[in-house]
């Protein structure tokens, strides 16, 4: 995780409590291998051998390790869709805000209020909000170009992303074209260039909001 939004006003002060220092060190680098360990399992889910029917065997020794942290989030639904499971981004967001945690008080022996709230900012953005947006645009975009190249071997391409963003092009469609026939093409378009300008502008506020809180001496 980049700390380079929190950390540039930041002195370094005397280390006065070497021991809590380098046990807050020790324990980020825990985590850190930790979530590696939770990226792997996540990648090896992904990949199927073919004629192969059994977990692969080092995704179960994995799953043995992580997988009981895992199931905490799972019961957030809101974060479940069909084939999509945004859980263990959550998952990884909480392992990486404690773990920044850690490295800044191991780093400068303190802690206020502004750096956790900075940290948790860009924690959010980094693992939650910056990945949906484009995981969005990206959908879109491919939805854009099925408009220009619509054909029999696309339709179901086109449904099958509907399924995924109609919701989303419905929304856009609330608030730029209610009550109004739009084609589908503009409607599309019109979503790209408001999730661009919503990732850009949301972006910029963060900016502004970690500068903010990392101003803060409590």
């Amino acid at each position: 995780m980049d700390q380079s939004y929190y950390t540039g006003n930041l002195v370094a002060i005397p280390p006065t409590s070497n021991v809590l220092m380098t046990i807050a060190n020790i324990l980020a680098t825990i985590l850190s291998l930790y979530s590696l360990l939770i990226w792997l399992r996540i990648v090896l889910t992904w990949i199927k051998v073919p004629g192969q029917n059994a977990e692969n065997p080092l995704a179960r020794y994995l799953g043995k390790v992580v997988d009981p942290y895992l199931s905490w989030f799972r019961g957030i639904s809101s974060l479940r869709r069909s084939r999509i499971d945004l859980t263990p981004l959550v998952a990884l967001a909480v392992l990486s805000v404690v773990q920044s945690i850690l490295r800044l008080f191991g780093a400068y022996g303190k802690l206020t209020v502004g750096m956790v709230f900075a940290l948790v900012l860009q924690t959010l953005w980094s693992y939650l909000i910056s990945p949906i947006l484009w995981f969005l645009i990206i959908l879109l975009v491919i939805r854009l170009v099925f408009c220009y190249k619509r054909s029999p071997n696309t339709i179901g391409y086109i449904k099958m992303l509907d399924t995924m963003i109609g919701g989303v092009m419905n929304w856009v469609q609330g608030i730029f074209y209610k009550n109004r026939a739009i084609n589908d093409r503009q409607l599309v378009t019109t979503s790209v260039i408001f999730f661009v300008v919503l990732y850009f502008a949301s972006s910029s506020l963060l900016r502004f909001l970690v500068a903010a809180f990392t101003k803060l001496t409590f």
